[in-house]
């Protein structure tokens, strides 16, 4: 009985020893395997102009016109304002696939407008499209003169309004004045009557006699 227990411990060491053999030798082949392989770096890919770092900024308040520009390695932009307030400038970067896409663009009366060949061509129209184009831009057009005529037939009114009013306060403004002159002349009829009573009355004091009626009211 005993000898059998001890063949079994045997059998069962030589087993626990050769998995443990087994375990080492593919930890020290992992260990060699990741030891031989280079680490991998991020490198940071810049567009093909970069020479240097740039950031600078210079404006003037006066007149309201600045400049810009900027460059950090995979990425720039350019950008300035002129007096009458139009914008031009430029941009470029380093798409993640490592492609350069380079953009100019102007901001004017004209609108925003932008030049790449990265930009996809606009499609050209179908039969269909340019048909219901042409429809809609002959009835803006239609709507636009009756806007128009409105606008012109509201000023006309507006305007004759404008003269009526005026005539009509030019006109009470010269009743009134007339109205005044009459209110006037009747005050200095009435002081020049009043003026020639006082000079009867004195003359017949003086005289020593009576103004008969209706020169004399007393």
């Amino acid at each position: 009985m005993s000898v059998h227990i001890k063949q079994t411990w045997r059998v069962s060491n030589s087993v626990f020893s050769f998995q443990t053999s087994v375990m080492f030798l593919l930890l020290a082949l992992a260990a060699v395997a990741f030891a031989d392989k280079p680490e991998e770096q991020h490198v940071l890919q810049t567009l093909s102009n970069f020479e240097g770092f740039k950031n600078d900024f210079r404006s003037s308040a006066g007149k309201g016109t600045y400049n810009f520009i900027y460059h950090i390695g995979d990425s720039e932009r350019a950008e300035e304002r002129d007096e009458d307030g139009e914008v031009s400038g430029q941009y470029a970067f380093v798409a993640p696939e490592g492609d350069e896409y380079e953009f100019k663009y102007n901001a004017d009366e004209d609108g925003y407008r932008v030049e790449s060949d990265a930009l996809p061509e606009a499609p050209e129209d179908t039969d269909d499209v340019k048909k219901a184009k042409e429809e809609f831009f002959q009835a803006y057009q239609k709507a636009l003169e009756l806007a128009e005529e409105d606008d012109y037939e509201y000023s006309e009114e507006s305007y004759e309004s404008d003269e009526s009013e005026e005539s009509s306060e030019e006109s009470s403004e010269e009743d009134s004045d007339e109205d005044d002159d009459d209110e006037e002349e009747e005050e200095d009829e009435e002081e020049e009557e009043e003026e020639e009573e006082g000079n009867h009355i004195r003359a017949s004091s003086h005289f020593g006699f009576r103004v008969p009626y209706p020169y004399n009211r007393k």
